[in-house]
């Protein structure tokens, strides 16, 4: 799967990613962080001196980095700011690009707060880069339903191992309310098939006795909205074929009248 983390830089992200990644690593399978800086930190020249006409090209390295490992069927957490929405769609273009499921974490502090943390480690981001993000981010599930977060976790308020256990409990529970609803699916899907034979069936036997063309097609309208009827109802085949004949016989009575 892919976890895709977003936030302000110097909030903590990174610390909650590795953290996380330890953890889905042991009930998971192999796990890894992805992260624009590690791409960086592969340029020494481009550490010491910061150019911003590199940052697409680290970007595209990036994604690409993601995309292969999730194509060896790993786990990927994206530990970057992906403070725009199209960064965003990007990744999520990815996950189902490799048919993996993918959940979205906002990591959230005050601007003070992060500025304070930048500050106290010797302030490694300039802190207008801070500023900058923090001003034209796009709040995750603000304006598209698809862009919604699983998990919001503020970390001037919450410890390292609770914000962990907050958001793999929320990927565990994702995990099985699509397990859920999968196996739903498949059952629907099988008993409509059942429902929709009998019926034909029925269906099949009026016309072959009656001839009548327009008693046909009426029934045949009866038919597709009593079969799904039949299924939100649950109804078992002999419940099935005995109640479809008794709106059969309704409508040859009405008929009659």
């Amino acid at each position: 799967m892919l976890v895709i983390f977003c936030g302000i830089p110097s909030i903590g992200k990174t610390l909650i990613a590795r953290r996380l990644a330890i953890e889905l690593e042991g009930n998971d399978g192999s796990t890894f962080v992805v992260g624009s800086d590690d791409i960086r930190h592969l340029i020494p020249a481009h550490e010491e001196s910061f150019e911003p006409e590199r940052e697409a090209f680290i970007r595209e390295i990036t994604l690409h980095l993601i995309d292969f490992l999730l194509k060896k069927g790993k786990n990927v957490i994206s530990d970057d700011t992906n403070y725009y929405n199209a960064m965003r769609r990007d990744l999520i273009e990815i996950a189902k690009r490799n048919k993996v499921e993918y959940a979205i974490v906002y990591v959230h502090a005050p601007i003070d707060y992060a500025l304070k943390w930048n500050k106290e480690r010797g302030e490694p981001i300039p802190p207008e880069v801070i500023q900058r993000i923090h001003d034209r981010f796009d709040i995750p599930g603000k304006k598209y339903k698809w862009d919604q977060p699983i998990a919001y976790i503020d970390t001037s308020k919450i410890q390292l191992e609770d914000a962990v256990k907050n958001i793999h409990q929320k990927i565990r529970d994702m995990k099985s309310r699509k397990k859920v609803k999968v196996k739903s699916s498949y059952y629907n899907s099988g008993k409509s098939e059942e429902i929709d034979r009998i019926t034909r069936s029925i269906v099949g036997k009026i016309m072959a006795e009656s001839g009548d063309k327009s008693l046909a097609r009426r029934v045949s309208f009866l038919r597709k909205s009593f079969v799904r009827e039949a299924v939100e109802k649950n109804l078992s085949p002999e419940e099935v074929e005995s109640e479809f004949i008794k709106r059969i016989k309704s409508v040859v009575n009405s008929e009659n009248l």
